[in-house]
């Protein structure tokens, strides 16, 4: 008999946290299916910040490459999710088609070569930045 009124206020704590992590469960499964519906071509902002193009994608890595043309390495995981386009893109976009007489646009400065795929190697690894086991330096550093 002593027991039942611990037991009741043990019972009364318990519930909510049980409401509260099937909510957080859910949430992260719906999560993980948006990511896991985005592909090559989607634009997507990572929970750091970043915002990137896929350009190739793997199991779970994922290539973004950030509007410089530059391409890095992310977990799939690390994807918060895809950009929607804004008006002020699109409106951006309608300036940029038109061509004012004698200014150089992106087409005229930029290079016509494709930019080639990443191929993945042989071994299953994904290809990207990775350190070195080995010293390449004299001098014991590895940021020279």
């Amino acid at each position: 008999m002593d027991l039942l009124p611990l037991l009741l206020i043990f019972a009364v704590m318990l519930v909510p946290l049980m409401f509260m992590s099937s909510r957080q469960r859910k949430a992260q499964r719906e999560q993980q299916a948006k990511v896991a519906q985005l592909g090559v071509g989607d634009e997507v902002r990572t929970h750091s910040g970043f915002y990137g193009l896929i350009v190739e994608e793997f199991d779970d890595v994922v290539i973004l490459e950030s509007e410089n043309g530059a391409q890095t390495k992310w977990a799939r995981q690390a994807i918060a999710g895809a950009v929607a386009p804004t008006e002020d893109s699109a409106a951006a976009a309608e300036d940029d088609d038109a061509v004012v007489e004698g200014t150089a646009t992106d087409a005229d400065t930029a290079s016509d070569a494709p930019v080639e795929p990443v191929e993945p190697v042989e071994d299953g690894t994904v290809p990207g930045v990775t350190a070195r086991d080995t010293d390449t330096t004299t001098d014991g550093r590895r940021d020279a």
